[in-house]
Parts: C-alpha cells; sequence; structure tokens
C-alpha cells in the first residue's frame, strides 16, 4: 500500500491527484475554486495560524499546477503564504547559554553585534553579519545556527531573503537542481506542473510514449515493477520505454567522443544539474563537457526514429529535467514521480490488481545509471570493448564533490580522465522530487538491473545499429 514518507508529500499529492481527477472528467474550471475548501475543510488548520491561511497556500499550490508564471521559463517558485514559519534571524542565543565571565563571543564579532544582559549572551540582529564568528567561539556551543532548510541546501547561494524574510531565488544562480524543494519542511518553494498539459495530450492523442527513467525502480516498492508499468498504460499511453535503453546509446556515443576528443578530459553530460553548474560557474570548462545528449533526448529520438508522429512524455526524480527539456522538442512534457502517482490516483488505477507488463528494453548498466557511480561504471565496461587502455574515472556524488572535481580540472589538475557529475548526492534515485528516499533504494536498483535480459551495452542495442540516429547535443 502506497506510504507517504512525509506530510509535505502527502499534501502535495492530495492537490495534484484532485486536480488531475477534476482535468479527466473536464470539469476543472467549475471544481478549481472549491479545491482550497475541500482540502482545508477546516475549522483549524493542519499547521498554520488559521484554516484561511492553509487555503491561501493551496491557491498558491494550485496555481503552479496551472503553470504558475507564464511569463517566466523557471522552473521552481516560491508560494509566499507558505514561506513564514522559519526563524528570521541565523543565529540565536540558546538555553545552554551559561553567561561565563571569558566572553570568547563578544570578543569574537567583527561588529560588536553580541553583548551580555543579564548574565546571558544576546545578539542584536540589526548587527549581525552571520559571520559565524560568535558560534565558533562560544566553549558550550549555545549559540545555534538556524540557517533556513532552503538557503542551507541550495548548493550555489541562490536563495535569499526579502524585506518581508520571504525567500527569493536568483535565477542567474540557480541551477534547477530542486534541493530547495526537498529540503523546504513546508513544502513553500515548489516546481511548475505540467499535469494538466499531459492529460490534455493523452486525451487528444493515441500516440504517446511515456519513457520512464531507471530511478523508478525505487519508487512503487509495494507492487512489483511490471504492474507500474501496466498501470502507465493504462493511463492511455501507447508504449512504455525504459530511458535506460537510451543510456545504453549515449555510453556508446560518449567513450567513443572521448577516444576522439582533443582535449584530454571529459566530463558527463547526463545530469543538467551538473550541467548547469558548469554553466554558472565554469564556463571555460564547456568544451570538457560531453558532446553527447542526455539518456532522456537519446531515448525520445530513438522512439521518433522509428514512430515520427510520436509524442514523448518523460517521468522522472528530476525538476532540472524541466529546465532541459526547454532546450529539446523531442520532449513534449516531463512528469514527476509525484506526479505519475497523482495521476494514477486520479485516474482510480489500482496497481496491485494489474497484471504486469514485461521490462525488456535495456541492459544492466543502463539501468544502474540511477544511482552515482553507474554512469562511469558503464563507460569503463564499454572502453574496456574497445581498447587495452585504462581508464581513470571519477565519481561525483553530489553537487559539493563535483564543485570540487571542477575546481581541479579547471587548474589542470586532472588530466586523461572521465567526469562522472551527478547533482543529487546518491544520483538520481535521490532525486528531489522522488517519493522515496531510504537505505534500500540501491539495492532496488541493483535487483531491477539484474533482471535486464542484456548483460552488456552492445546486445542491448545492436537491434538499433542500422538506424541513423543523432545524439549530439
Amino acid at each position: 500500500m502506497r506510504q507517504y514518507e512525509n506530510e509535505v508529500q502527502k499534501v502535495k499529492h492530495e492537490v495534484l491527484s484532485l486536480m488531475a481527477k477534476a482535468a479527466m472528467k473536464n470539469t476543472l474550471i467549475e471544481e478549481i475554486i472549491k479545491l482550497p475548501k475541500l482540502i482545508n475543510p477546516g475549522p483549524e488548520g493542519r499547521v498554520r495560524c488559521c484554516v484561511h491561511h492553509e487555503r491561501a497556500v493551496t491557491c498558491e499550490r494550485i496555481d503552479l499546477i496551472m503553470g504558475g508564471n507564464k511569463n517566466k521559463q523557471e522552473i521552481v517558485e516560491v508560494l509566499p503564504s507558505a514561506c513564514d514559519q522559519c526563524l528570521v534571524n541565523r543565529y540565536v542565543v540558546t538555553e545552554t547559554c551559561r553567561g561565563c565571565l571569558a566572553h570568547r563571543c563578544v570578543g569574537a564579532c567583527p561588529v560588536d553585534a553580541i553583548s551580555i544582559r543579564a548574565g546571558k549572551a544576546e545578539i542584536d540582529h540589526k548587527k549581525c553579519i552571520e559571520c559565524g564568528k560568535c558560534k565558533d567561539a562560544c566553549p558550550y556551543s549555545a549559540i545555534a545556527d538556524v540557517m533556513r532548510p532552503c538557503r542551507k541546501g541550495c548548493p550555489t547561494n541562490a536563495i535569499h531573503m526579502d524585506e518581508n524574510k520571504t525567500a527569493v531565488i536568483d535565477y542567474d544562480l540557480c541551477i534547477s537542481c530542486g534541493a530547495c524543494v526537498y529540503n523546504c519542511p513546508f513544502g513553500a518553494i515548489q516546481d511548475k506542473s505540467e499535469i494538466l498539459e499531459v492529460i490534455k495530450l493523452l486525451d487528444s492523442s493515441s500516440n504517446v510514449y511515456a519513457i520512464l527513467a531507471p530511478a523508478f525502480a525505487t519508487q512503487f516498492q509495494y507492487v512489483p515493477l511490471e504492474q507500474v508499468i501496466t498501470g502507465i498504460k493504462k493511463l492511455g499511453f501507447r508504449d512504455v520505454v525504459e530511458v535506460a535503453l537510451g543510456a545504453d546509446l549515449i555510453v556508446k556515443h560518449e567513450v567513443e567522443e572521448f577516444m576522439e576528443k582533443e582535449t584530454d578530459s571529459m566530463t558527463s553530460s547526463c545530469c543538467p544539474g551538473f550541467v548547469n553548474l558548469i554553466k554558472l560557474n565554469y564556463p571555460e570548462l564547456l568544451t570538457s563537457v560531453s558532446n553527447t545528449v542526455s539518456p532522456m533526448v537519446a531515448t525520445a529520438r530513438l522512439i521518433q526514429s522509428i514512430d515520427p508522429q510520436s509524442e514523448i512524455v518523460f517521468i522522472g526524480p528530476c525538476i532540472a529535467k524541466k529546465h532541459e527539456k526547454l532546450s529539446y522538442p523531442e520532449i513534449a512534457h516531463v512528469l514527476t514521480f509525484e506526479e505519475l502517482d497523482a495521476l494514477i490516483d486520479a485516474k482510480g488505477i489500482d496497481l496491485e490488481t494489474l497484471e504486469g507488463s514485461p521490462l525488456n528494453n535495456a541492459s544492466y548498466h543502463g539501468r544502474k545509471f540511477a544511482a552515482s557511480g553507474g554512469v562511469s561504471s558503464a563507460v569503463v565496461s564499454y572502453y574496456k570493448d574497445l581498447t587495452d587502455k585504462p581508464l581513470d574515472v571519477i565519481n561525483c556524488d553530489g553537487i559539493k564533490e563535483c564543485d570540487k572535481a571542477l575546481k581541479q580540472l579547471k587548474f589542470k589538475k586532472l588530466k586523461d580522465v572521465f567526469i562522472e557529475g551527478m547533482a543529487c548526492k546518491g544520483g538520481c534515485i535521490k532525486g528531489p522530487v522522488t517519493m522515496h528516499h531510504g537505505p534500500k533504494d540501491v539495492k532496488a536498483v541493483d535487483n531491477y538491473a539484474k533482471k535486464a535480459y542484456e548483460n552488456e551495452i552492445n546486445t542491448s542495442i545492436e537491434v538499433f545499429n542500422k538506424i541513423t540516429l543523432d545524439l549530439r547535443r
């Protein structure tokens, strides 16, 4: 039976599924005005001060599901009504302050923002510059750093606070990784949804294909994966194709590119958050980024080479894929696993009662792309088939490791190496809009990979060797 990791996920699912159900019945316009009260009946609010505040937040969630600000291409937006529960000031003196004689916190502050009153340290937040020196100096660890989770989780310092102490995203610094969406414990930052557009597309066309990211192996753990495939088809998709097949295709292209590339090192290009980081902070390294498209785009191009009239919907764990889609017309829409789950509920599909559909599209290595290290493992495996020369690889698990490797590459400290960059620590299975983050995720992906009929990439893609496919970005 479906279980939610937290209340944020549950609330988002409730709004998504109710809107999807109304859209499927063509009654969304009539019902949308009733949804805030239906979801928050009152008389008390679930979390906030009153039910009226809760309804205001729901209205903002509805707006993002409707597509958000149409004048902006940015994928993530802040819900102002929901962003009001975090502490305003970053550093706070706690009850463990002993009012000691040394007063090291006072001496450490460079702007004289700390004084001792009634035997306790006190911070003047009008003077405080949030340097943290007082916290480091306190022998009792009595000063707490309560930086907002969204700001703390953002790897590019793209979040700041406005005059109303509401979070603001600096889109010039945003890489669409979705870390803020996952880290906000109030669900006050949310990605724009395309769920309503997908419903319209399925209603108007019988030639819509779902391409499914390999991270789905960790999501619907209460039923066999084969039954999830059947459930997706029952939504109206003509077929479901594994993006792991596109991963097989890009490994071949990427290895051949690496062997021909004039620069001595190359990075992967399958993670859009990682590529966006390079564009933002290391533009001089763009020539070192693989010119191969991501598995999502490769899978879409493969399908359209066979069926030119096909419409492609990607389903995965990644908010940055919604940003990547803007550059590739092959992808009609991008759904998250959360949105897929809402569609299944809205359609009244009981996955547990379904017969399974076969999973036979990709190799063991393609399916392992879902976890950190999977890309480099596949590259090494295919590289060995072409040459006896050893290949050095670096697996960058999360933005911090990516940043470290990119700095080394920038200053010529890395040579003849393939760099795998994953924005999410743990890989795609830990994406910001996955429904399940748990210790068994890696094992789930491994079991899924072992179900592949083909162990090697060459045998997985040989049936497509006669198809001319452009896999360049």
